[in-house]
């Protein structure tokens, strides 16, 4: 029990999300001279009230204080470092959260946060061993949910699918009634081609959250999968009556449309186009969403492509790479379509420099242009700068934005000092391969005026 009885309704405020009245009652009870231990609770939900009202300013000049009084307490610099994160500071957020972890390694929540920073830092190794980390901590409740979900996830995207099967069990073992879970658990069996044991799954999460829109989706593709098409449609058509907003469904659903024998044409691409405006409109300035982005612009382009309607997948593909959200399968589509296959390419990474007298609409305010990297297949230097330039025309078309650009020769993949991956990439160049733009690397890196 605290020593100040306002700081449990405080408490009780933010866990009902009523961060406003919460921030009003913190600045009416501050008291400088408060016990530590009260002063440290009352910073960690001022910090975290300020952020769930937006006031991200106010909440790290907050923060900076509390860890400037309390280099030591965990709390503090877990809340320190979700301040950075949520300012895009990713390295100053893993030395908040490193921090935490070295003062206190039995935490699970630091080793988590920590995890999921250095995931989005490329560093997916390290990423995978937080996550266990905070697994294994001794917590009184089994596994971490974030943690395993999150480990799950990775070993997912990874190809690593029997890991992940295995993290979803161990975790139902303690919480077998998790919705989420399950419906994770589900997806990861339908991908291991388990599919009658994903349908029991999704039908469980549905039997004890009936309107879980996720658990109709995923059972609908897991029953498209089976060959039960009508049964597929009809769940299909559930999820999108419980999530009419969400932009995956709706490509999916309109890419089913498209390829149907009785198609109605204006239904199936009033779906497609629908998906793509939601993107727009919800998260076309959010790089926080960029992986859900490209899934679904992704199911887009290749709804078009497959049904012979080239050129308006073309223009998806365009918005795609302006929006960041092109992937390396639909790269692959249009430059096997433009510039055919070979044996005979070398991969070369070109680094580009975009710059603009006049900002486009799709970057963000105060910018002037952006550095990017791109992985290029071609058969020599020139051809790999021509290549780049066509993209970079194609999805910059204003004749106002000056590209240059920096191609590095290619390495050999006899180097040892070549990272394993790109020497996998090189000796997969050997085989035929498009050739053209091949991935593009990360988010783009803008400059803002005055830098």
């Amino acid at each position: 029990m605290s020593s100040l009885p306002q700081l449990d309704a405080i408490a009780t405020l933010l866990d009902q999300g009523a961060a406003d009245s919460a921030v009003r009652l913190l600045r009416s009870c501050w008291e400088p001279e408060l016990p530590p231990d009260d002063l440290v609770r009352m910073y960690c939900m001022w910090v975290r009230g300020l952020c769930e009202t937006g006031e991200l300013d106010h909440a790290l000049i907050l923060a900076k204080r509390a860890a400037t009084e309390f280099p030591r307490e965990v709390d503090v610099q877990i809340a320190l470092g979700n301040v950075y994160d949520l300012h895009g500071e990713l390295d100053r957020a893993r030395e908040a959260f490193e921090a935490a972890a070295d003062l206190d390694a039995g935490g699970p929540l630091q080793h988590y946060n920590l995890g999921a920073v250095l995931e989005r830092l490329g560093r997916e190794q390290d990423a995978e061993g937080c996550y266990r980390r905070a697994n294994e901590c001794d917590h009184g409740g089994g596994a971490m949910y974030e943690a395993s979900a999150a480990l799950g996830a990775l070993l997912r995207r990874q190809g690593r699918l029997e890991e992940a099967e295995q993290v979803y069990d161990q975790y139902l073992l303690d919480d077998p009634i998790n919705v989420e879970i399950l419906v994770e658990h589900g997806i990861c069996l339908s991908d291991l081609d388990r599919l009658d044991d994903a349908i029991d799954r999704f039908d469980f999460a549905l039997s004890l959250e009936p309107e879980h829109a996720g658990a109709q989706y995923n059972k609908a593709i897991t029953l498209y999968r089976l060959g039960r098409y009508e049964q597929a449609l009809h769940a299909l058509e559930r999820a999108r009556q419980l999530d009419k907003g969400n932009a995956l469904t709706l490509a999916v659903l309109g890419g089913w449309r498209l390829s149907s024998p009785d198609c109605d044409l204006d239904e199936a691409l009033g779906l497609l186009y629908g998906a793509l405006d939601l993107l727009e409109r919800r998260w076309g300035a959010d790089p926080g969403h960029l992986g859900y982005c490209s899934l679904v612009a992704e199911e887009i382009f290749e709804a078009l492509w497959q049904n012979s309607r080239q050129g308006e997948a073309r223009e998806v593909a365009r918005v795609a790479g302006q929006r960041e959200w092109i992937t390396p399968h639909m790269l692959d589509c249009l430059n096997e379509a433009d510039h055919g296959r070979s044996p005979q390419v070398s991969m070369f990474t070109v680094l580009a420099r975009a710059e603009a007298v006049e900002r486009p609409e799709h970057w963000p305010e105060n910018t002037d242009g952006y550095t990017t990297g791109l992985t290029v297949l071609a058969r020599d230097e020139d051809e790999a700068r021509e290549f780049c330039l066509q993209y970079l025309r194609n999805i910059e078309p204003s004749p106002n934005i000056r590209f240059t650009l920096d191609v590095v020769p290619p390495q050999s993949p006899t180097d040892p000092s070549h990272a394993s991956d790109v020497v996998a990439e090189l000796r997969g160049a050997i085989q035929p391969r498009p050739r053209g733009v091949a991935r593009v690397h990360g988010q783009r890196a803008y400059i803002f005026r005055g830098e």
